[in-house]
């Protein structure tokens, strides 16, 4: 079965190679070797992949299209210094690409750096005000994160955009998080669970209550509820991945329910 990475991957190469960029745009021979190269990674060949983007760069070192396949590839594999260096040039030619953007987000995380990784989520978000495209100028989450669980990756969702009394901040799931908005491990908040805490003075009337929930479909239908965090007023990004990478290690229980699926998973 596909991973989502491989899909999204399909996806962007896809829409790439039909929406020339401004310049360094790759051209129709190396767009047939880009659509190669997709090919080669759909099936699990990512040395082949690599390969043949590798190609387009050593005679156009500038094609976007290219360095951000590359990139793409590269972390994949578990390259991430390398990906660095192809999205670092990317950023460079481009400065508004949201995708690259994107991926410099999870590149840096996973290399642990921080201040760069902020950086680019600010990048990220003039690249969605600033968008020729309107399906891009209309995007209010992007993914942050991706956290391996042996072959699989549990992907970590942003909704930067959200506000108000009741909403999901943070998800993460195994698979797209946006297909599935309402399971995974949830940093969100609710009126009656913040009421409930100021009625009873554990919170104060000016602050938001915020909890890190595990949720799986039950068999018979409703949701499997595991509470494992509460925060007064909204945690910051860290915060909830070092809780979640706790759960995922099986460290700790839940303070109500029962443990969900991805409970201990990184020790199965």
């Amino acid at each position: 079965m596909r991973s989502i990475h491989v899909v999204r991957l399909i996806v962007v190469a896809a829409v790439l190679m039909n929406v020339p960029l401004a310049q360094g745009a790759s051209t129709d021979p190396d767009a047939a070797a880009l659509a190669q190269a997709t090919a080669a990674f759909e099936k699990g060949d990512t040395a082949a992949a690599l390969a043949q983007v590798e190609g387009i760069l050593g005679h156009a070192p500038e094609d976007q299209n290219a360095l951000y396949f590359s990139a793409l590839v590269n972390f994949q594999m578990g390259n991430a210094n390398a990906a660095r260096g192809r999205l670092e040039r990317v950023v460079t030619l481009v400065g508004n690409y949201f995708a690259a953007w994107e991926l410099m987000v999870q590149v840096t995380q996973a290399q642990g750096d921080l201040v760069r990784r902020d950086e680019a989520i600010a990048r990220l978000k003039i690249a969605i005000t600033t968008a020729i495209d309107p399906d891009i100028r209309r995007k209010a989450d992007f993914i942050r994160d991706r956290i391996r669980i042996g072959d699989r990756q549990l992907l970590a969702a942003d909704y930067f955009e959200r506000g108000g009394s009741d909403f999901t901040r943070y998800q993460f799931t195994l698979g797209d998080p946006r297909m599935n908005p309402d399971h995974g491990l949830l940093l969100r908040t609710d009126t009656e669970t913040t009421q409930n805490w100021t009625d009873t003075a554990l919170l104060p009337p000016d602050k938001q209550l915020f909890h890190l929930d595990l949720v799986d479909p039950r068999p018979e239908g409703g949701d499997n509820v595991a509470v494992y965090q509460y925060y007064v007023g909204e945690p910051d990004y860290d915060t909830v991945r070092a809780e979640v990478l706790k759960i995922l290690r099986g460290e700790v229980r839940p303070l109500s329910g029962d443990p969900g699926s991805l409970a201990g998973v990184l020790k199965r």
